[in-house]
């Protein structure tokens, strides 16, 4: 088996792949199999490429070189130029529209539609009053995990009432926003107590007065995570 003939056919299947799923991420075409297979081989091309370079180094040296002059050829000047060029606008996204205009053949997102809340339930078969939790995000909070703790009065936590998941890939990819909550949960201290809501960027601290029936609205602060919050005793 001859290794340059392995090496030249194995870089042309992995280009057809390569194109292929280029092709499908440059219309948005992006499901995380398609993005994993291009990465793949994507490296596996550049370790082919590798020994290509080295199998061919001869003909490198001759297509760049005159023998006779030893002067650079115009071929390597002009390919040097055009793909600093194209490198250059790229980077300084002046090829933005060119690199996003396969978007078009993308699906269509629909509008903003009503605010949607997941039902989430916490601490089950622990013991306190039951309490109900609604927390709308702050649009600027809406793609980071969320964390609602319980304190005392002086801020010692005393326990986690809900703890967001770690976003996965897709969801940081789709943009996909965080789910609005409603939680069920146990609160086991008598008022007053604290509710701290907070992201990896924001925090509020809201003192609830009281544990008597009835809802209470959680105080408002530029530093908050959410848009609106509330707790509801039965």
């Amino acid at each position: 088996m001859k290794r340059k003939n392995l090496i030249s056919l194995s870089l042309a299947f992995i280009f057809l792949t390569l194109a292929s799923t280029g092709i499908l991420m440059y219309l948005k075409q992006k499901p995380h199999p398609v993005e994993m297979a291009h990465t793949i081989f994507g490296l596996l091309f550049v370790g082919f490429a590798v020994f290509h370079i080295y199998n061919n180094w001869g003909s490198l040296k001759t297509y760049s070189k005159d023998k006779v002059s030893r002067s650079w050829k115009k071929e390597l000047m002009f390919a040097l130029a055009g793909g600093l060029i194209i490198l250059t606008l790229a980077l300084t996204e002046v090829l933005e529209p060119v690199a996003e205009f396969g978007r078009i053949f993308a699906p269509k997102r629909q509008g903003p539609g009503p605010i949607m809340f997941q039902e989430k339930k916490t601490l089950e078969t622990a013991t306190g009053k039951t309490a109900t939790l609604i927390l709308q995000r702050k649009q600027s909070d809406a793609f980071t995990p969320l964390k609602v703790e319980l304190a005392d009065s002086s801020g010692k936590i005393l326990s986690t009432l809900f703890e967001d998941h770690k976003p996965s890939e897709e969801e940081l990819e789709e943009r996909r926003p965080m789910a609005n909550l409603i939680i069920e949960t146990k609160i086991n201290t008598e008022a007053p107590f604290k509710i701290i809501v907070t992201t990896d960027k924001s925090k509020q601290e809201t003192v609830i007065t009281s544990s008597a029936a009835g809802i209470q609205s959680f105080s408002k602060s530029d530093q908050s995570p959410l848009q609106r919050g509330m707790i509801e005793f039965n």
